[in-house]
C-alpha cells in the first residue's frame, strides 16, 4: 500500500503536528512491511528530522518554490502528484491540505477547532472567515476524518456538520523517551542547567505562546499558594513562546508586579530529554489550559510519575480520567488551595502518580497506527 502525506509541517522545527506525523510514520513502517510512505511538501525539510527520514520505504517529494506556487500547492499541484505516484490513499494533517479533485481517498486529520471553540485567535475578520472555511470544506471533501478525542469528534460533528459515521477516534500515543530511564548524573546536569537542582518547583510543560495556555492564572495561582505559608518554591515555564508576543510581555510584567522574578524560571523550547527530567523531578505538574483538543502533556506527566493538576475544559477530563486534580481555569485561589492539598498530603500524591502510570498506558503509538492502518484499509477498493 501507497500512502502519502502532507509533510509540509515537517519544513518547521518540531511541534505538536510534526511530532503526530514522525511517530506515526515511523510506527506505521513498523507494523506493516509492504506498506511505502511518500511525503509532499512545499519545502526542504528541516534538518532534525534528517534522523526520521532515513529509512528507505520513505520518498521525499518536494514540488513547488514560488509563493504563488504553494498557494496553489493542494488543490492545483498535489493531485497531479498523487497520480504521477499511483498512492493509494492520501493523509492530510492538516486543514487546508485536502484536494478537492483527486485520484484517491482521503483521509483529514483534524486535532481540535479551538480557535474557532475559544475565538479571539485571529487578527481580522477575513483570516477568521479564511480558518472556518477551509476546515467546513476539508472535512466535507475528505473521505473520513481522524480525530483525537470525543470532545474533539463532538466540535467537529457540530461545526464542519459532518455525520458521526465519518469520524473516527483514535488516541495519540506518548514518545518512548517518555516511558526510558534517565541516568543519574545526566540528570543532575540538566537540574543544573536550569538552576533547579535540589529546589522544590512546579512546571508548566505547555508553553507561553498563546491565550488559551492561561499562563498568567497559573502564576496567580502559585502566587496564592505561597502567600497561604512560607513555602520556598519556584515555577518553571516550559515550551514555545515569543518574546513580542502580548501574551509572553503580560506574564513578565505581572512577575515583576508580584515580585516574583526570584521564583520564576522561563526556560523556553526545550529537547524531550531535559523535558522529562523536569518534569520527573517537579513536585507537581500544571496544565492550566483554557481548552484542550487532547492535552499530550497530561500524559507526558503521566509517564514522568509527577501528579498532575489542571483544568476542566475540552477534552482534559476524557483524557485525565480521573488521574489528574481538575480545576476551574479562572479560579486562581482554588487553584491555589489543590496546590497546597497535594504538597501536604503524600498519600493523595502517591495515589494520583499510580492512577497517572496507569492511565497512560491506554496511549500507545502502535495503538494508534494500528488503528490508523484500519482506516487506511476500509477506503481502499474491494
Amino acid at each position: 500500500m501507497r500512502i502519502g502525506f502532507d509533510a509540509r509541517i515537517l519544513t518547521h522545527p518540531k511541534a505538536g503536528i510534526s511530532t503526530y506525523v514522525c511517530n506515526l510514520v515511523k510506527t506505521l513502517l513498523d507494523l506493516d512491511r509492504d506498506l511505502e510512505i511518500f511525503l509532499f511538501s512545499d519545502g526542504n525539510f528541516s534538518q532534525e528530522y534528517n534522523k526520521f527520514l532515513e529509512s528507505t520505504r520513505i520518498q521525499k517529494i518536494v514540488f513547488a518554490s514560488s509563493r504563488e506556487e504553494k498557494r496553489k500547492w493542494s488543490q492545483r499541484f498535489l493531485p497531479r502528484k498523487l497520480k504521477e505516484y499511483k498512492i493509494d490513499v492520501y493523509h492530510a494533517v492538516w486543514n487546508n491540505a485536502v484536494p478537492f479533485f483527486r485520484n484517491c481517498p482521503c483521509v483529514l486529520t483534524i486535532h481540535d477547532l479551538i480557535p474557532w471553540i475559544l475565538g479571539g485567535d485571529f487578527r481580522n475578520k477575513r483570516k477568521e472567515i479564511k480558518y472556518k472555511l477551509q476546515h467546513f470544506l476539508c472535512a466535507q471533501w475528505a473521505d473520513l476524518i481522524i480525530t483525537v478525542s470525543h470532545k474533539s469528534k463532538e466540535d467537529i460533528v457540530r461545526l464542519c456538520k459532518v455525520k458521526k459515521s465519518k469520524v473516527r477516534v483514535i488516541y495519540l500515543g506518548v514518545e518512548d523517551d517518555f516511558r526510558e530511564e534517565v541516568d543519574e548524573n545526566l540528570a543532575v546536569q540538566i537540574l543544573n542547567k536550569y538552576n533547579v537542582h535540589n529546589r522544590d518547583y512546579f512546571i508548566i510543560p505547555t508553553g507561553v505562546d498563546h491565550p488559551r495556555r492561561n499562563a498568567i492564572f497559573a502564576l496567580e495561582g502559585f502566587n496564592e499558594f505561597l502567600k497561604r505559608d512560607k513555602y520556598d518554591f519556584c515555577l518553571v515555564y516550559t515550551g514555545n513562546f515569543y518574546d513580542r508576543s502580548n501574551e509572553y510581555r503580560n506574564l513578565i510584567r505581572r512577575i515583576k508586579e508580584l515580585g516574583l522574578q526570584s521564583k520564576i524560571i522561563i526556560t523556553g523550547w526545550i529537547p524531550t530529554l531535559e523535558l522529562k527530567v523536569l518534569l520527573m523531578n517537579a513536585k507537581i505538574s500544571l496544565i492550566p489550559s483554557l481548552y484542550e483538543g487532547f492535552g499530550l502533556p497530561i500524559l507526558e506527566s503521566f509517564s514522568s510519575g509527577v501528579p498532575v493538576i489542571t483544568t476542566d475544559r475540552g477534552a482534559i477530563p476524557e483524557i485525565a480520567s480521573g488521574a489528574a486534580v481538575l480545576v476551574n481555569p479562572f479560579d486562581y485561589k482554588y487553584l491555589a488551595a489543590k496546590i497546597e492539598e497535594l504538597i501536604k498530603c503524600e498519600d493523595l500524591r502517591g495515589e494520583l502518580i499510580e492512577k497517572g502510570k496507569q492511565r497512560v498506558k491506554d496511549f500507545d503509538w502502535r495503538k494508534t497506527a494500528q488503528s490508523t492502518l484500519d482506516v487506511y484499509r476500509t477506503l481502499l477498493p474491494r
